[in-house]
């Protein structure tokens, strides 16, 4: 409604000018105000945004139960992976949010709309990289031609993650020119320039990072070109962010949508939880906030709640450390992974998404039922953590003890801890019940304990091991991040195994989806072992 209130106005504001007759009111044109152009641009771009935030959410919760960040309910891959898993994220990505980015690029080049342009090359890039990591070769030249080329080919992955590097690169350089006008609603950076060039500086960073397998020495010198001040920082961290409003139209973040209208939401990974509270001597401060128990007590639980709650043994090819059935008898209740058994009426006692990132209750003790029609916890005001700032710096660290790039990887694995429970600890604060609120002295203590694990590491591999664990735990709510990680490094090593002891493949890619396969004459299916260009790993080195 806003949009159109302008539009009536910019026009209203045309005719008066235009029965003026003078040529001085041409030098007064102020270019952020409104105007025909810049109002379709912005309704172009107010659609952009939530295509592609839908981008990212799908891309995480396809991604999600690979890297045991939520369950994986089949015990095999194949069972939990099918053609279909992908078929929103490409229609959102091919019916949506690529077609408005290239109409909004071709208006915003005509008015001199730099900014708009600028955000377009970057958000294709995040796409392009994204359908890339899922999917492998892509559609991308012959694409977005309608009736004209109803089937387009796939593109080399390669060639496509190159043209992600040229967009980012180009974004780089347009935001940095005078521009006509800005977004009139911009939900990310409010049409700021400097910190699109940051996002643009900080996804060359993560594309160096990824493909340091396929070219060594070109991410190097490309990481190393990039001064740290020009990466996000953490009042940039590139989220999206929802309201409150519950209907017409919900508002609401995806995960509180989830659990706490009715309950019964999606099953918590028992070994994700478990590495919060239960792997380190010291436990992470951030427990709290990214889970909230319904239940704090399972060991009263019978057959028919909790399946496994009757003395079931692990299968023999758990290591002796690794929870089963539950993460903790203290409530942390989830499932073990590839668990495809039948689910038992425990809708209102398995473990829900917390406070952060989805708005949901802080975990306080408390023990209260979470289907409560949407009346609990922070209502929903939670974010879609896109990329932030604190995982440059995993990144960075990566890449110093990989590549050899400049830096200190110790200082940065600290840098990228603290920074992340920062941005957690103080996430909807109002929300938090201060007498469980973890103290500057129990950050101190999780942190020392990151870097002792850090110091006693023995070899740089092992080093790479401690870092790409916490950053599996500094990206909860984006798990594409973690998938391409454990991909391109085999890290964390410690993952839980599947209840099966031969699932079958890893998903190194995703099967194409059905609505590409079955639609393009020239789309040909893979299978989930076949590995994205970026993956020079060896067959099988992941389960």
């Amino acid at each position: 409604m806003k949009v159109f209130s302008k539009i009536f106005l910019a026009l209203s504001l045309l005719i008066v000018v235009a029965s003026c007759e003078s040529t001085e009111l041409d030098l007064l044109d102020n270019p952020n105000a409104v105007s025909p152009a810049n109002a379709e641009l912005d309704l172009f771009y107010n659609n952009i945004q939530l295509s592609f935030r839908n981008l990212v959410n799908d891309a995480s919760g396809i991604s999600a139960p690979a890297v045991r960040m939520v369950a994986m309910l089949s015990y095999s891959y194949n069972a939990n992976y099918r053609p279909e898993s992908g078929d929103g994220i490409w229609n959102n990505a091919y019916a949506n949010l690529l077609p408005d980015l290239k109409a909004m690029s071709e208006i915003a080049t005509k008015g001199n709309n730099l900014v708009h342009l600028g955000i377009a090359k970057i958000m294709e890039a995040y796409a392009l990289m994204t359908l890339v990591d899922l999917f492998g070769d892509v559609p991308y030249t012959e694409a977005l031609q309608g009736v004209a080329e109803p089937s387009p080919k796939a593109d080399p992955a390669k060639d496509v993650y190159a043209r992600a590097l040229t967009l980012l690169n180009e974004a780089i350089a347009e935001l940095g020119k005078t521009s006509t006008g800005r977004p009139g609603s911009d939900i990310y950076y409010a049409g700021s320039a400097a910190k699109y060039i940051k996002l643009a500086n900080t996804l060359k960073l993560r594309y160096y990072v990824q493909t340091r397998l396929v070219d060594p020495a070109a991410s190097k010198a490309g990481i190393d070109a990039i001064p740290a001040a020009n990466l996000l920082a953490d009042a940039d961290d590139f989220q999206f962010a929802y309201g409150n409003n519950r209907v017409n139209p919900n508002s609401r973040h995806p995960y509180y949508n989830n659990c706490y209208e009715t309950g019964g939401g999606t099953y918590m990974n028992n070994f994700y939880m478990w590495l919060l509270f239960g792997e380190k001597k010291v436990v992470d401060p951030r427990l709290r906030y990214y889970f909230y128990r319904p239940d704090t007590d399972t060991k009263n639980e019978d057959a028919f709640t909790l399946t496994c709650a009757q003395g079931a043994l692990a299968p023999s090819h758990y290591p002796d450390f690794m929870p089963f059935c539950v993460a903790s008898t203290t409530g942390y209740w989830g499932r073990d992974h590839g668990d495809g058994a039948g689910i038992p009426p425990d809708g209102l006692k398995r473990t829900c998404y917390g406070l952060y990132p989805g708005g949901g209750k802080f975990d306080a003790d408390d023990a209260k039922s979470p289907g409560n029609n949407g009346t609990d916890g922070a209502l929903g005001v939670g974010i879609t953590p896109i990329f932030l700032g604190a995982w440059a710096d995993f990144l960075r660290a990566e890449a110093v003890l990989t590549l050899g790039t400049a830096g200190d990887a110790r200082a940065l694995l600290e840098s990228g801890v603290k920074r992340s429970i920062a941005k957690v600890l103080n996430f909807n604060a109002s929300a938090v019940v201060a007498s469980f609120k973890p103290s500057q002295a129990d950050v101190d203590a999780y942190v020392a304990e990151v870097l002792s694990l850090y110091d006693a590491a023995t070899t740089t591999d092992a080093k790479l091991d401690v870092v790409l664990r916490e950053y599996q735990i500094a990206t909860w709510g984006n798990a594409l991040e973690m998938y391409n990680a454990y991909r391109r490094t085999g890290k964390p090593s410690v993952m839980q195994p599947t209840l099966e002891l031969n699932p079958g493949d890893f998903p190194r890619s995703m099967f194409y989806p059905a609505v590409y396969v079955n639609r393009n004459a020239k789309a040909v299916q893979h299978d989930l072992k076949t590995q994205v260009f970026w993956d020079k790993n060896a067959p099988g080195f992941i389960k």
